[in-house]
């Protein structure tokens, strides 16, 4: 495993806050009703195309969890933090800097109102596929057998 579960669902709930604070602003500057239409097509969509690429890894992550806590821990922990936060994902398979920069780009050139549903079913989207693996993967590492 490239990242510890834990930190994982640390970064999930960060990026579902994130999220949250994006319908915020979306809902503050629209419509409410349009803005969470648009908000549940959009999650809809993004997370059909995540949860169907994070179910076909998952036996691999439960095998990983329950065969020991190796991780792949390369550099000092401010590295591993900022890649974390800006890097590539591996358990959700998303470019992360990616993600930021659509965010501020749809909100940008289409306001908050039009982009920041976008923007937060992104977030949101991606959050919860990384807690359900992560919650899968701390299942998988408390029910290894004990040798």
């Amino acid at each position: 495993m490239t990242r510890s579960p834990w930190s994982v669902l640390a970064l999930a709930l960060l990026d579902g806050a994130i999220g949250a604070l994006i319908l915020r602003e979306a809902i503050e500057h629209g419509d409410r009703r349009g803005v969470l239409v648009q908000f549940f097509l959009y999650v809809t969509i993004v997370f059909a195309f995540k949860a169907r690429d994070a179910a076909r890894r998952l036996p691999i992550l439960v095998a990983e969890s329950r065969r020991g806590n190796d991780l792949l821990l390369a550099g000092p922990w401010w590295v591993r933090t900022t890649r974390a936060l800006v890097g590539y994902d591996s358990w959700s398979r998303t470019e992360r800097l990616a993600i930021i920069v659509i965010a501020v780009v749809v909100t940008s050139l289409f306001g908050w109102a039009r982009g920041g549903p976008f923007a937060a079913a992104l977030f949101i989207a991606v959050a919860v596929v990384d807690g359900m693996l992560a919650v899968v993967a701390l299942a998988a590492r408390a029910s290894r057998p004990r040798a």
